[in-house]
């Protein structure tokens, strides 16, 4: 922090900022200490079970082709998997274009239910309609803008054989180079996979659920009594949960999809704002739970859990209300404004330098999955911080917000080999 020559409130509120931050973060050093001295292992090779893979679809006609593609050229026997798409409050030909290409199709129009918890929860009821049996040994939840790997249904199956009963695969992206905003979004997955999820594992620990590219083992599904996740963030709400009854979620960077990233930052407010209401919608659900299981259990998992869904943005906002408060307080007085002001400016400063180093790093050590110019790549690492500081507003906007689950429209109808070959892809202006 700044040096000063006399007493300054500023100086400890920055210390006791940081101190804070230390509190939330520090152990992330950890984990980016052992993910870049370790890899994780390799699951062993284990005899084929039977799956069920579960594509949510809301609107997905240009893309979920593509997807069914993808699980059809899985090295893996085609006989033990099957294709279920939920066409969820379809208005376009979803539902037609997953039954050409191969998949068992459930229409579902529910305009009070809305959001991809009740959509997985309707296919899973379908799926298992016959009561008791539940005939899987796994259910894989993927999006339909996906893009699988060909080994991905493999991996899952070693992982799951394993030991596990949720396991959670490495996000790629489609699109990175497209802009700043679809190529923060790939760091920010990526990120999550390999310096958050993979040092999990590494240490033991509980990896987190993230939306898509997740299996479930038959026998906890049954356990479960189905799919009960239906706040605004299913994924962290699941999570949450499985942490909060003590199961550990694994992780294999082996897994590997391709995700299609958010290009107009209107859709991404949008859906990040989605997010935070989400997170506060799983806190009052499991937060004192976790909680409790800190103090009496001492589960790491729920700390980790409880900390890094949302404690960063919201310690930054009330940082940033401070000292907007206090420049105000300063000019009404007539005082000079520039104390205030200096240690804002510093503290802005140390957050962005810490985000572009995160950023960094990730892009340095994951460059062998990303699909997109070296120029673009290093241009991208210094507007990183930019989109986790714009979280900020988003959380002010969230009370005035009456968005259910705005629509995010995908369009990136391509194949693997395509991401791969660093096929032109258009220029994406504007936003």
């Amino acid at each position: 922090m700044l040096e000063s020559t006399g007493f300054s409130p500023y100086l400890i509120i920055n210390n006791i900022i940081a101190c804070l931050f230390a509190i939330c973060y520090g152990y992330q050093l950890l984990f980016i200490l052992v993910s870049v001295s370790r890899r994780n292992p390799r699951f062993p090779q284990a005899d084929p079970g039977k799956y069920a893979v579960m594509i949510c679809a809301r609107n997905e006609e240009a893309v979920v082709g593509q997807l069914i593609d993808s699980i059809h050229d899985q090295e893996y026997p085609q006989e033990l998997i099957d294709i279920y798409v939920i066409a969820d409050n379809c208005t376009d030909d979803t539902a037609k274009i997953a039954r050409a290409a191969g998949a068992r199709v459930v229409e579902r129009q529910n305009k009070e239910k809305i959001g991809k918890g009740y959509a997985l929860e309707s296919l899973i009821d379908d799926i298992t309609r016959d009561g008791t049996e539940w005939k899987y040994d796994g259910y894989l939840v993927v999006d339909a803008d996906n893009l699988l790997e060909k080994h991905f249904v493999a991996e899952f199956n070693n992982a799951m054989k394993g030991g596990y009963r949720v396991v959670t695969g490495y996000r790629d992206s489609k699109n990175f180079a497209d802009n700043w905003l679809s190529a923060s979004y790939a760091v920010w997955w990526l990120r999550e996979a390999r310096y958050l999820n993979g040092a999990r594992c590494l240490l033991g620990l509980s990896a987190q659920v993230s939306g898509t590219g997740f299996a479930i083992r038959g026998d906890l599904l049954e356990e479960l009594g189905g799919w009960h996740y239906f706040t605004l963030t299913e994924d962290v709400e699941f999570t949450f949960a499985m942490v909060s009854r003590g199961e550990r979620i694994g992780y294999t960077p082996y897994a590997i999809l391709y995700d299609e990233q958010p290009t107009v930052f209107k859709q991404s407010w949008d859906q990040r704002i989605r997010w935070i209401k989400g997170y506060f919608q799983a806190y009052a659900r499991y937060g004192a739970k976790m909680l409790g299981r800190v103090f009496t259990r001492h589960s790491f998992p729920c700390y980790d859990m409880l900390v890094n869904t949302l404690a960063g943005t919201v310690l930054t906002l009330v940082t940033l209300v401070f000292y907007a408060s206090a420049i105000l307080s300063h000019a009404i007085q007539g005082v000079p404004v520039w104390e205030p002001l200096l240690y804002l400016g510093e503290f802005i400063g140390v957050c962005y330098g810490m985000l572009f180093v995160i950023g960094c790093i990730t892009v340095h050590t994951e460059k062998e999955y990303i699909y997109a110019p070296k120029s673009k790549i290093a241009r991208y690492a210094f507007t990183f911080p930019l989109f986790i500081f714009t979280m900020l507003p988003m959380i002010i906007c969230v009370p005035f917000d009456r968005k259910i689950w705005p629509e995010i429209v995908h369009t990136r109808a391509v194949d693997i080999e395509e991401i791969k070959g660093g096929q032109p892809q258009p220029e994406v202006t504007g936003d």
